[in-house]
């Protein structure tokens, strides 16, 4: 049971700061996922928390106890690379086995955890092989059996699946969810740039920008509830579309002139400022029926994947409105559409884009 606790953690190499002061707590048993753009910093503190990348300033403590000096091997730790990091002139077996037999444990031991780790990732047929008569998604499986057989105290994955195709993505992610279905006691942190794995897999998602934290929370909390817009604008896809709009004022009376030129009705009103941005999901436009639109434009693109028609909006207004429709709709480029969504769908976000409450 392993807990894990970063306090003002920070990384520089010379004048170029990559981490400022990050703090973050990881409880016993949970699935985080780190996310956010290339250059964030998510693959820094990962590796800082294994012992591969010195702390410039900062504690990192697992149960309790700091790490900041002590060597990778003493943490703790099992890590999972996107290139596998097999040894090609062993066996699965061995390669599985290698990490145990230098800390000299046991034969019977290592023996006994091999063959666990074998069956939970269903590799048992496979460990007499080399890795180059493995796929892809085999091989990414052998290094999470070899971190398995090493019972550590907490998981790394570092972008475990972008060297695999589509298909072997979707089923080695399937394998590591019910890996966790199977160690519920095990505290994993996995870095990825995909949303699909982010929002699957874990228990909460850490958002990264620039070297700080934007945003902590469950999966469904940053969908519904980001705290500001990059958060809204990186969760989800296709991305959150944002459109500009101002308040009009009447007297006690506020309210939002949507682009459309209509206003829309409360509850939604900011709480201070006269300039707002009106984020809002693909999939909660709709076609509009009579007044009260928030937007009007062009289809310029429609591509009908089936059950869903994703059409791109021109709305003479910057970037293309996305907005996702029922696939036995009747939209075509060139067609002229107007659209709408229920106000408690919309979010709003200030001139510093900070989300702000309807």
């Amino acid at each position: 049971m392993t807990s894990l606790t970063i306090r003002s953690l920070r990384k520089a190499y010379g004048a170029l700061t990559v981490l400022h002061g990050v703090d973050l707590d990881i409880r016993t048993g949970e699935f985080v996922v780190f996310v956010g753009p290339s250059g964030c910093g998510k693959s820094t503190l990962l590796r800082m928390i294994a012992g591969l990348e010195e702390i410039t300033s900062g504690e990192i403590a697992i149960d309790g106890r700091v790490v900041n000096d002590m060597a990778p091997a003493e943490r703790g730790i099992a890590m999972v690379f996107q290139s596998y990091a097999l040894y090609p002139h062993m066996t699965v077996r061995e390669n599985m086995s290698f990490g145990l037999k230098t800390a000299k444990m046991p034969k019977a031991v290592i023996e006994k955890r091999v063959n666990e780790a074998a069956e939970m990732l269903q590799v048992t047929a496979l460990l007499d092989r080399l890795p180059k008569q493995l796929s892809g998604g085999q091989r990414q499986r052998v290094a999470i059996g070899r971190a398995i057989t090493r019972d550590p105290k907490v998981f790394l994955f570092d972008e475990p699946l972008s060297n695999l195709d589509a298909a072997l993505r979707v089923a080695t992610r399937i394998e590591i969810a019910r890996l966790k279905q199977r160690m519920p006691g095990a505290t994993m942190i996995y870095v990825t740039h995909d949303q699909v794995e982010a929002m699957t897999l874990a228990d909460r998602i850490v958002v990264m920008n620039g070297g700080r934290v934007e945003q902590v929370g469950t999966p469904m909390e940053l969908y519904y509830r980001p705290a500001n817009k990059f958060v809204a604008g990186f969760i989800g896809s296709p991305a959150m579309n944002f459109v500009e709009a101002e308040v009009v004022r009447n007297g006690s009376e506020i309210r939002i002139k949507t682009p459309s030129g209509d206003p829309l009705p409360p509850p939604l009103v900011p709480k201070a400022g006269d300039a707002v941005t009106i984020g809002i999901r693909p999939e909660n436009l709709t076609l509009a029926e009579g007044a009260n639109a928030l937007l009007r434009g062009t289809v310029t693109v429609a591509e009908n994947l089936g059950e869903l028609i994703t059409a791109y909006v021109d709305t003479g207004r910057g970037e293309p409105v996305i907005v996702k429709l029922p696939g036995d709709m009747d939209i075509h480029i060139g067609q002229t559409i107007a659209l709408s969504a229920q106000p408690a769908r919309l979010h709003l976000f200030n001139r510093e884009g900070l989300r702000q409450q309807s």
